[in-house]
């Protein structure tokens, strides 16, 4: 990036940077806000740091340390992949502050590169934690040279480059071919949403063909894969090569690729750049009129409509919150064709687990994938400057947070209680466990929406200027993931171990018991905050 660039992309983080809020703000209680989501981000980076660090060292005690560069370039790139992916759309195309930046002496590759190097620094922790973590638990055993961990530390920075401008190459072209369609939005979602799931489910593909070359070790197999996509995807074997042999050769051509590559996406972003971001701005200004019945509804009912017209009208909305329930309702499909003890067997790579003996976990498997991050975590801010209509509205307060409360609960109740049939379908279970299930399964949904719902008033952010910062990276969804991970885990394994005593049914209810008193503590504090705001 040239001058103006690199002053547009300071300005950007200047903008959205918590320290700098938390600097100049004189309210007492967003400070509070953001020192929580202080709080809970260090928590999760703590998680991984250590998840990352004695991943290294297992590695390295079963003789397969030499595997752990590549292993951690092949887990940065695909997690940036992935996360470009779903970001890309929303921070380089159709952002709201489009028109004032376009009015400034910007060109449009200034303004497209500065906003992606916006969306690096924002994924950049996240890479660095793993790839540091690496480096130390690659440390502690084999004691490298001083070398790798220079050379480490500094191709961390640059190896997350190369996949997200090739996630946001892809995104481009989806944004490109949508706004080519009448209705571009939808075209959008589904492909933007295609190659999500591609991309995860291309880890099951890999572990397949391992499976079919007959590696029986898990370790031995994950080490020869990356071994092997190093010689397909080049940057990781430059990594390694730079950081395990000191090599010059390699370290260059990653830097330099990477540049390369960097000013040659953004050239061809600029020349479609304003179409794009055109179309993505221009509503149809013909409409079919229809003749046809007015329903009456609720105002409850019919702020949850509202919601759900902007759930599937926002791309990034939809493929980050609705990902879960969708691979739900997959994953009790394939339950239904393959049979879940194969899907177990997959999972837990032949350890001696039975259906038995997951079968009181069932409808927590799929609230793992419903319950990720339910609407309501994020419904709240996305109202964004259009928060002073709701507020001066007829309607109750009340009224709009249950609104948005039963949005999420069209969505959820049905992917978390056909994902949960099919399971207990495939695994056999008795009538009366089933029937158990299912009622688990709404009381889970309606917990999931109801602390998501505290946690988004709570933690409502309406000065945003992507609506990514409150989908993905709010503080409402940090908060609300760590505890509801913990005590889903709790309830689950605790599940486990109590039915062997009491049977898979009262286990059930106790669980069910459990879930309907957070259900009233969330309640409860959703009307106080309602009060509050």
């Amino acid at each position: 990036m040239k001058n103006k660039g690199f002053l547009l992309f300071k300005t950007l983080l200047l903008s959205t940077s918590s320290g700098n809020i938390y600097r100049t703000t004189t309210d007492k209680k967003k400070k509070g806000k953001i020192i929580g989501s202080w709080i809970g981000m260090s928590v999760l980076y703590l998680l991984l740091i250590f998840y990352c660090v004695i991943t290294a060292i297992g590695y390295s005690y079963y003789g397969l340390g030499d595997s752990i560069p590549a292993m951690t370039a092949v887990m940065i790139s695909g997690l940036s992949f992935i996360m470009t992916m779903l970001k890309a759309g929303s921070y380089l195309f159709g952002f709201r502050e489009y028109e004032m930046l376009m009015s400034l002496p910007f060109s449009e590759k200034e303004i497209v590169s500065a906003k992606f190097m916006y969306m690096y620094m924002k994924t950049l922790p996240w890479n660095l934690s793993i790839s540091l973590a690496m480096m130390v638990g690659y440390g502690i055993i084999l004691s490298p040279a001083w070398y790798t961990y220079v050379l480490w530390t500094v191709l961390s920075f640059v190896l997350p480059v190369i996949p997200m401008l090739v996630s946001s190459f892809i995104g481009f072209g989806i944004a490109r071919i949508g706004t080519t369609f009448k209705h571009w939005k939808a075209v959008q979602t589904v492909l933007t949403f295609g190659f999500v799931m591609l991309a995860f489910m291309s880890r099951f593909i890999i572990e397949s063909i391992f499976r079919n070359n007959q590696v029986e070790d898990v370790l031995v197999s994950a080490s020869e894969g990356t071994a092997n996509i190093g010689k397909i995807y080049f940057p990781v074997a430059w990594f390694v090569s730079a950081v395990t042999g000191g090599s010059i050769l390699g370290t260059i051509l990653l830097i330099v690729t990477t540049a390369v590559l960097f000013e040659l996406v953004f050239t061809v972003f600029a020349k479609s750049y304003k179409k794009i971001n055109s179309a993505m701005k221009t509503t149809a200004t013909e409409h079919k009129v229809k003749k046809a019945s007015i329903r009456k509804r609720s105002a409850v009912q019919a702020i949850a409509l509202k919601e759900l017209r902007k759930f599937v009208g926002s791309t990034p909305y939809f493929v980050n919150v609705g990902f879960g329930y969708i691979f739900a309702l997959i994953v009790g499909v394939l339950a239904l064709i393959v049979g879940l003890d194969r899907i177990i067997a997959t999972v837990v790579q032949g350890a001696p687990v039975t259906i038995e003996m997951v079968l009181p976990a069932l409808p927590f498997v799929i609230y793992f994938l419903t319950g990720m991050v339910p609407m309501t975590t994020c419904s709240p801010s996305l109202e964004g400057k259009n928060y002073w209509i709701i507020k001066s509205s007829p309607v109750r307060d009340w009224d709009i947070y249950m609104g948005k409360l039963l949005a999420s609960l069209y969505v959820a109740v049905p992917a978390q209680l056909i994902g949960t049939l099919f399971l207990c379908i495939s695994a056999g279970a008795t009538m009366l466990q089933t029937i158990s299930f299912l009622a688990l399964g709404l009381v889970l949904s309606i917990f999931s929406s109801s602390f998501g719902l505290a946690c988004g008033i709570h933690f409502m952010k309406l000065d945003w200027e992507n609506e990514i910062e409150v989908i993905k990276q709010g503080t409402a969804v940090v908060i609300y993931l760590f505890p509801n991970m913990i005590l889903t885990f709790l309830v689950m394994f605790g599940g486990i171990f109590l039915s062997n005593v009491l049977g898979v049914v009262l286990t059930t209810l106790i669980a069910m018991l459990i879930y309907c008193i957070f259900i009233m503590i969330a309640f409860l504090r959703v009307k106080m905050l309602i009060k509050a705001v």
